[in-house]
């Protein structure tokens, strides 16, 4: 783990610390290597231990916004699709699936070009090329999704593309 020189030092500063408080013996003569080592093994030790102490936290911080962003995409009011480069779906949530009139993990790896009227495809392939070319949103409208419901379903698009870095 990387961590800043000021984070550092402030870790080994506390981890000194932590282990005075543990033992009834001082910081050994500079002349004596082999208990200065091991003195600096229980120290790099307990900076260790800190160091999954504050990744622990870290990693219980980032479930905790992971599952609130689930959340929050899943029950979004809109129909969300994330499409991997392909153009197949990866994520959707309830709303879209409703949208299609499909269940959900039915639709997963499937090309979303499938869920609209061939009259759409044109504007729909535009796009999603534009999406994939700009780092802004691109948009469309009027697009027809394909349901089997009689009623016709229109909407319009907004995408933009991201880098998953995981």
């Amino acid at each position: 783990m990387n961590l800043d020189p000021a984070t550092e030092a402030e870790l080994r500063s506390e981890a000194r610390q932590r282990l005075a408080s543990q033992q009834t013996w001082h910081e050994p003569d500079p002349r004596m290597d082999q208990l200065r080592l091991i003195h600096e093994l229980r120290v790099h030790q307990i900076e260790l231990e800190m160091q999954n102490e504050l990744l622990t936290e870290t990693l219980s911080s980032v479930n905790a916004l992971r599952a609130k962003y689930h959340d929050l995409y899943d029950s979004a009011p809109v129909g969300n699709f994330t499409l991997d480069l392909r153009g197949h779906i990866v994520e959707l949530n309830l709303r879209a699936a409703s949208m299609l009139g499909m269940d959900r993990a039915k639709l997963l790896d499937r090309p979303l070009r499938e869920m609209f009227a061939p009259s759409s495809l044109p504007a729909l392939e535009k796009l999603l090329t534009s999406a994939q070319n700009s780092t802004e949103e691109v948009f469309a409208q009027s697009l027809q999704i394909l349901r089997p419901l009689p009623v016709p379903l229109y909407v319009n698009a907004q995408a933009h593309a991201f880098v998953d870095v995981s």
